[in-house]
C-alpha cells in the first residue's frame, strides 16, 4: 500500500506530498492508565468500534464511575440502531424533556423499548445519577428478556430465576430487591453482568467505566452469537497444499487471470503468461472445490503501475475487447466458474472515479448472469474508487483493511482501530450484507540494529511461527492493535514484529459480525496456519 507520513498521537495525522491532510479517527495508541488486566481487551476492543472512549490526556480513567445516561449511551450505540428512527413524541419524563442534550435519542430509544421505566421515580430519570450494578443487571436483563416469546418470559419471571438465585449464592443477594430480581438473575445466568470473586454481587455499588466496558461486550457477544458470517479464500500462488481447507470456506476466487493490456485500442483477459495463470494440474483444486460445494469466482488482477489502469480506463475500445474476452472465457470455462472477481490496485485520483464506476457497470452488463465482486483498498489514499457507485453495481465488495504499515511510525498492517474505520467508511455507501472484510495474512518486522539504525522486512509465515517458538521471544496480543507482537534479541539487534495471528483474525471474525457483514475473506490460502483454520471453522458459516 502507498506509504503515508504520519504523526503518532492520540489519532493519526497523514500528510500527502500535496500538502492536503487526513487524520485517522481511531485510537491507535494505549491508554496510559489501562493495565493489561481482566478489563483491557474489552476496553480497547470498544474503544476501536467507538463504543467508548478516553477521558483526555490519553487516559481511559477505568475506576471512574458512569452516569445513567452515559451508560445507557454506550450500550445503545453499541447495538447499532439509528437513534433517528426513535419517534418524535417527547418521553414522559420530567427531566428529559429537552430534545438538544446530548443523550436524548438514546434515553428516548430505552424509554421506546422499555428498558429503563424502573428507574424512573416521581417522573424523573435522573440521568446524572450513578448508575449502580442492579440497574445495569436489570436494564440488560430487561433487554435479553425481550428476545423470548411470552411463554418463556413468563417461565423464567415465575419460576425460573429462582433456580439461579440457589446457584449463584450471592452473600449480599439480601440487598437485591425483589421486584429486580427476574431481570437481574436472567442477566447473570448468561454472564452479563456477575458476582465478583468475593461471591457478592454488590447491587448498591456504582458501575466502574471498566465493568462497563465488559459488560457491553458480552452484551454484544450474546447479540451476535448466532450471526453467521461466510468464509472466502483466496487461491492463488501456492494455494495447492492448503486446497483441503476449503471444506471450512463458503466461496473460493482463484487468482488465475489479469488483465493484459500492452497496447492502446486493445486488451484481454490473460489466464496463461502472468504470475497470475491458470497452474499445472488445476483440475484438482477445482475437483476439491467441487467435492465441498464451493462457489467458485475467477479473480482478475492488475495493478496501476506506469499508470497502466489510468490508462486503460480511457481507452473504450480497449475496455469493450477486455470485456468480451471476459465474456467469453467465462461462458466456456472449464473450471466451474460462477462470476468474476476485479481486483484492479493503485487508482489514486479522484478523477478516476467515473471512469472506474463505468467501466465496472459495463462489464455487469457484459457478464449477463454471472456475478461480479470488486476489492477495493482503504479510500484515504486509494481516491479512484466510489464506494457508492461500486456497490451499487458489485454483487460483493471485499474492503481490504489492510496495508496500513507505515515504516517510521511502526505502524503493522491491520490494526483493528483502522480495520474497524475502514468498515465504518464502507458501511455509508454499501449495504452491510455485500461487504467482506479483507484479512491478509502477513508480519511486519522492525529490526533495531547495535548502531541504532532500523531494519523493516516482510518474514516468511513459516520462520514467524518458528521464532515465536523459540526460547527467548516473547508473544502477546497486544492492544490497541489486537495482533500478537513478538519481541526478541539476537545478533542483529531487537525485533518487534506484529503478527496476523489466529487470535487477530478471530477478533476480525467478531468485526465481520459485530456489523452483520457477508463474511471475511483469507488473502491468501497456502500462507494460514492450521489454527488458523481452526478459528475460521469455529467462527464461520460453512
Amino acid at each position: 500500500m502507498f506509504k503515508k507520513i504520519l504523526l503518532l498521537s492520540m489519532t493519526i495525522l497523514l500528510c500527502a506530498g500535496t500538502g492536503s491532510t487526513f487524520a485517522y479517527r481511531a485510537q491507535l495508541q494505549t491508554y496510559l492508565d489501562v493495565p493489561d488486566d481482566w478489563a483491557a481487551g474489552s476496553i480497547y476492543k470498544l474503544s476501536a468500534l467507538d463504543v467508548i472512549s478516553g477521558v483526555g490526556s490519553g487516559k481511559f480513567n477505568g475506576n471512574g464511575v458512569l452516569t445513567r445516561e452515559a451508560f445507557v449511551k454506550m450500550l445503545t450505540v453499541s447495538l447499532q440502531d439509528d437513534t433517528s428512527a426513535s419517534t418524535s413524541k417527547s418521553m414522559n419524563v420530567k427531566d428529559m424533556q429537552d430534545p438538544d442534550r446530548w443523550s436524548y435519542p438514546y434515553i428516548q430509544q430505552a424509554y421506546e423499548q422499555g428498558w429503563i421505566d424502573f428507574m424512573i421515580k416521581d417522573g424523573k430519570f435522573q440521568p446524572t445519577r450513578e448508575i449502580t450494578r442492579e440497574e445495569v443487571a436489570v436494564l440488560t436483563g430487561r433487554m435479553l428478556l425481550q428476545q423470548l416469546d411470552e411463554l418463556e418470559q413468563a417461565s423464567w419471571k415465575k419460576t425460573g430465576w429462582k433456580a439461579e438465585d440457589n446457584e449463584r449464592e450471592f452473600k449480599d443477594a439480601s440487598q437485591i430487591q425483589s421486584a429486580y430480581r427476574p431481570e437481574l438473575y436472567y442477566s447473570a445466568s448468561l454472564d452479563i453482568v456477575v458476582g465478583d470473586a468475593a461471591g457478592k454481587f454488590r447491587p448498591k455499588a456504582s458501575l466502574k467505566r471498566k465493568e462497563a466496558a465488559v459488560i457491553i461486550e458480552r452484551m454484544i457477544n450474546e447479540r451476535i452469537e448466532d450471526t453467521k458470517v461466510k468464509g472466502i479464500g483466496y487461491y492463488a500462488i501456492e494455494s495447492f497444499k492448503q486446497a483441503q481447507q476449503m471444506q471450512f470456506l463458503n466461496e473460493v476466487k482463484f487468482g488465475w487471470s489479469e488483465l493484459s493490456y500492452t497496447a492502446a485500442g486493445t486488451a484481454a483477459l490473460d489466464m496463461s503468461n502472468s504470475d497470475y495463470k491458470v497452474p499445472a494440474g488445476w483440475e484438482s483444486a477445482i475437483q476439491i472445490a467441487d467435492q465441498y460445494q464451493v462457489q467458485k469466482e475467477l479473480s482478475v488482477f492488475s495493478e496501476n503501475r506506469d499508470q497502466k489502469l489510468s490508462r486503460f480506463l480511457k481507452d473504450l475500445p480497449a475496455q469493450q475487447a477486455f470485456i468480451q474476452s471476459v465474456r467469453d472465457t467465462m461462458v466456456n470455462n472449464p473450471y466451474g466458474f460462477t462470476g468474476v472477481s476485479i481486483d484492479f490496485e493503485g487508482l489514486m485520483e479522484t478523477s478516476e472515479q467515473s471512469a472506474y464506476a463505468a467501466f465496472l457497470k459495463a462489464l455487469k452488463k457484459g457478464l449477463e448472469g454471472f456475478t461480479l465482486s470488486v476489492a477495493v483498498p482503504p479510500i484515504e489514499w486509494y481516491k479512484g474508487y466510489n464506494l457508492r457507485e461500486i456497490g451499487s453495481v458489485a454483487d460483493q465488495v471485499i474492503v481490504m483493511a489492510y496495508d496500513f504499515t507505515h515504516v517510521e511510525s511502526h505502524l503493522p498492517s491491520a490494526p483493528l482501530p483502522l480495520v474497524n474505520e475502514t468498515i465504518q467508511t464502507a458501511l455509508k455507501d454499501i449495504p452491510k450484507n455485500k461487504i467482506v472484510l479483507g484479512i491478509s495474512k502477513q508480519a511486519n518486522q522492525w529490526i533495531t540494529r547495535p548502531d541504532g539504525t532500523v531494519v523493516v522486512e516482510n518474514p516468511a509465515i513459516q520462520l514467524v511461527e518458528e521464532r515465536a517458538a523459540k526460547a527467548g521471544s516473547k508473544s502477546e496480543l497486544s492492544y490497541p492493535y489486537y495482533l500478537e507482537k513478538i519481541t526478541f534479541k539476537d545478533d542483529r539487534g531487537s525485533h518487534v514484529i506484529w503478527y496476523e495471528d489466529e487470535q487477530s483474525i478471530g477478533v476480525k471474525i467478531w468485526l465481520a459480525k459485530y456489523y452483520g457483514l457477508h463474511g471475511v475473506s483469507l488473502w491468501y490460502m497456502g500462507n494460514y496456519t492450521t489454527a488458523d483454520y481452526g478459528v475460521i471453522k469455529a467462527k464461520t458459516s460453512k
